[in-house]
């Protein structure tokens, strides 16, 4: 009897979802990020998101409204998602509530409406357990009804792509072209900015080192490593094959980097400017860099050319951000405005990107 109710429900929601629906014809069929073909039987109006990227891709097409579900590092952040602060809390980055996430489906009925949407990503694992697709497919397997669609919407490679599909599932085709072609043309200013330019060799850091006998930077096969490319610079460990690298500092020094970054998380929109605790500890930091045995020799601390870089605009969808930052620090003489392309980015999210905030140390121009 409860699944005749829930079929009838079902149809009757349909129903009255395709009377009402413009320009979109459902059921639609896509093919996820994991190969995955997924049908969405009806408008999208509610949406769980289980990772920061797809909220934030749910923001710029202008759809936060629909988000009822989050996980916990979204809440914590809540600066920089303000309008997601009263949704509900489904799990953790890597382990979700699946019953949580049936109850939110249920909203207070016997039947789920087949009218919610869980994003994910397609693989990933931590402590051995899987936080991808397969998990969560299994663990909403019992419930019924639940679309799930994987995306990474943080990789340079198949954002476009994934915009794409997401633009179609929320009816917000236009949006997605719209922050496609804004982001290409943010890239193409770069491109023509740096090109004919020599291109610095460039060492990253992709976090402050334990010990400098193993510090962490990228290979070939990273976003990273493109995106130094991209930009105008030339990655020491670019022929190396692997995406995560763990090298020493003696191997650095072998390679001559002639700009050094190290990337740093803030909890707010990048640092604030000027003399304040937070540049008082970038500054540690930073001289930890300065201090290690040889430095002198090295080419990027012989011409201070030693940055502490904002992580946040390194990946996903305002790598375009991070894209501008580095062209702008390898080539100080481009026509280029990182601090305005973000406000640009920002905006779309709602957010202001306040003057006295540095996306790098010490700040540009300083």
């Amino acid at each position: 009897m409860k699944g005749a109710r829930y079929c009838l429900v079902a149809v009757l929601w349909l129903s009255l979802w395709m009377a009402g629906a413009s320009g979109t014809d459902y059921p639609i069929t896509i093919t996820d990020s994991a190969g995955r073909d997924v049908t969405i039987p009806m408008p999208v109006e509610r949406i769980i998101v289980l990772n920061s990227d797809a909220a934030e891709a749910v923001e710029i097409l202008g759809a936060s409204d629909r988000i009822v579900g989050v996980v916990d590092t979204i809440k914590k952040s809540g600066w920089y998602y303000p309008e997601l602060e009263d949704c509900e809390v489904v799990g953790t980055w890597s382990e979700f509530d699946f019953e949580k996430i049936a109850e939110i489906a249920l909203s207070g009925g016997d039947s789920i409406v087949p009218n919610m949407l869980v994003i994910c990503y397609p693989s990933g694992t931590s402590g051995g357990k899987s936080y991808g697709v397969d998990a969560v497919e299994a663990g909403l397997a019992p419930f019924g009804g639940i679309a799930v669609v994987s995306l990474n919407l943080y990789k340079d490679q198949t954002i476009e792509g994934e915009m794409e599909i997401l633009g179609e599932i929320l009816g917000r085709d236009g949006e997605a072209q719209a922050f496609l072609d804004w982001r290409q043309e943010k890239r193409e200013e770069v491109l023509d900015a740096v090109s004919g330019e020599p291109d610095p060799l460039v060492y990253f850091e992709r976090t402050q080192p334990k010990g400098i006998g193993e510090l962490k930077t990228n290979g070939a096969s990273a976003e990273i490593n493109d995106l130094i490319s991209d930009a105008g610079g030339e990655n020491i460990f670019g022929d190396i094959s692997e995406e995560s690298y763990t090298t020493d500092w003696e191997s650095v020094i072998s390679r001559s980097p002639e700009v050094i970054l190290q990337a740093s998380t803030a909890e707010n929109l990048g640092w604030e400017s000027g003399v304040s605790l937070q540049s008082i500890d970038l500054s540690k930091i930073r001289d930890e860099i300065l201090d290690r045995p040889g430095a002198a020799a090295v080419p990027a601390i012989d011409q201070d050319r030693v940055w502490i870089i904002y992580r946040n605009i390194l990946y996903g969808l305002d790598s375009v951000v991070g894209m501008t930052c580095m062209a702008k620090l390898f080539h100080p003489e481009a026509d280029l405005d990182p601090d305005g392309v973000y406000q640009e980015y920002l905006e779309m999210k709602g957010l202001t990107f306040s003057g006295d905030r540095t996306l790098v140390y010490p700040q540009m121009g300083a």
